[in-house]
């Protein structure tokens, strides 16, 4: 499986560097692309990244999803790009993985009209929350058919996580979790995330 991660001046960097760190720890295929016109992209906080594509050499043929770190700024400008808001349908109508934090399920998969009847999660600011209506779901991370949503930067390690039971298994998920720390021997049995999740990987693999 090979993913795409969307980059707009503006992004929320935690999100989108933390998730991508582990999703390749998980050995899942991750390039990077940005709506600029050459690689350099910046952050919310100010940190500047390489992205590894630019959005107008892009072939969006070549993966099988895409992620979508959050950030105001750089998910306004996800949500004004056209190319990003066809993508989005695009993958959304072939039933590919489309995964978003934060502020982009409010703005970016609401701009691009792909939501219909599912429950998404997003940061939980009153305006994100109206744009979402009754999609809204107050959860941490949520897995709907094709769509996985996260509420914010706090939520990076459960984001990347479902990214990985999805792109991977729930194995490969837990290790990546144990070796970096973030899961406990104690806690593999109380994970909440894992639990949550397994239902949505098995349900994927049954089609």
């Amino acid at each position: 499986m090979a993913y795409l991660m969307l980059l707009a001046n503006g992004f929320e960097e935690i999100e989108a560097l933390g998730t991508l760190d582990l999703l390749r720890r998980g050995g899942v295929e991750v390039t990077t692309c940005t709506l600029n016109q050459t690689p350099l992209v910046l952050g919310a906080h100010g940190i500047a990244v390489e992205a590894e594509l630019v959005l107008g050499e892009l072939d969006s043929t070549l993966f099988d999803g895409v992620i979508l770190p959050g950030g105001l700024g750089g998910s306004q400008a996800l949500a004004s790009t056209e190319g990003v808001l066809q993508l989005l349908r695009e993958y959304n109508e072939q039933k590919k993985l489309i995964a978003a934090i934060c502020a982009a399920p409010a703005l970016v998969l609401t701009a691009a009209n792909i939501i219909d009847n599912r429950q998404v999660t997003c940061y939980p600011a009153d305006e994100f929350i109206d744009l979402l209506g009754e999609n809204y779901e107050p959860a941490v991370v949520v897995c709907c058919e094709n769509l996985i949503t996260g509420n914010g930067p706090g939520s990076f390690v459960d984001f990347a996580e479902a990214i990985l039971c999805t792109a991977k298994d729930v194995e490969t998920a837990e290790n990546v979790l144990r070796d970096a720390l973030f899961l406990g021997e104690e806690e593999e049995d109380e994970t909440d995330a894992l639990e949550d999740y397994l239902d949505c990987v098995l349900e994927k693999r049954d089609e």
